[in-house]
């Protein structure tokens, strides 16, 4: 048992170092350092966790209609956001989609999709501002 042990505890550290590592030039370039010595670029091209995708048929969230209608009276429903939304990116109101809805009277927070980026606004009485935090 204490020779499984010890022959565990020399292969573990022998196969996580024979992996290839990942560097970064000085020029911002990703390359791969292989075990044999050799070395290649990074051609995989990864999307950023701020792009969104959408289906044609995607079905935004509705705010609820005792709050909807309470949210009409102060110009803080899911529409106004969105015209807002729209006018501070420079695009139309049919590009920013509803991605997540959680409001209640005094404040809301929404996840929104905005010309391909995920974005994230609060609410705060009929106030909307943008949070500048990556989400997800």
């Amino acid at each position: 048992m204490k020779k499984l042990i010890i022959l565990g505890l020399i292969l573990a550290p022998t196969f996580t170092f024979a992996q290839n590592k990942i560097a970064t030039t000085e020029d911002g370039k990703k390359v791969i350092l292989k075990s044999d010595k050799t070395w290649e670029y990074d051609t995989k091209t990864t999307t950023s966790e701020n792009e969104c995708v959408i289906d044609a048929n995607y079905i935004e969230p509705k705010s609820e209609k005792g709050i909807n209608s309470w949210l009409k009276k102060f110009d803080a429903t899911t529409d106004d956001l969105k015209k807002h939304v729209a006018v501070e990116n420079d695009c139309k109101v049919d590009q920013v989609k509803l991605l997540n809805i959680s409001e209640q009277k005094g404040n809301g927070m929404y996840s929104l999709c905005v010309k391909g980026k995920k974005m994230k606004y609060r609410r705060t009485g009929s106030v909307f501002t943008r949070l500048n935090e990556d989400i997800l």
